[in-house]
């Protein structure tokens, strides 16, 4: 049996930019990274919203049909900690 879903490489289909801090923006493009942002490059203080997009992001890293909803979800996050270019 064949699926009928393909993950392919995961990415959105425009990436979110964001600047954390004094930093250049950045371009994040999939679930993947922006769970790895969340995780390693998000400020200290997080919002109500931080925790649901990180599992969000993390889930639709395994399911596709999840990354439209984690990345409108990543985009909430990143307007919470005012980081959103």
């Amino acid at each position: 049996m064949t699926s009928i879903f393909s993950a392919g490489d995961g990415r959105w289909h425009e990436p979110v930019y964001l600047r954390i801090g004094y930093g250049m923006p950045e371009a994040v493009r999939s679930p993947r990274e922006a769970h790895n942002h969340l995780l390693f490059r998000w400020p200290t203080i997080r919002g109500e919203k931080y925790d649901s997009a990180r599992s969000l992001c993390l889930q639709a890293d395994i399911d596709p049909l999840l990354s439209d909803k984690a990345r409108k979800m990543f985009i909430a996050t990143c307007v919470e900690a005012n980081v959103l270019d």
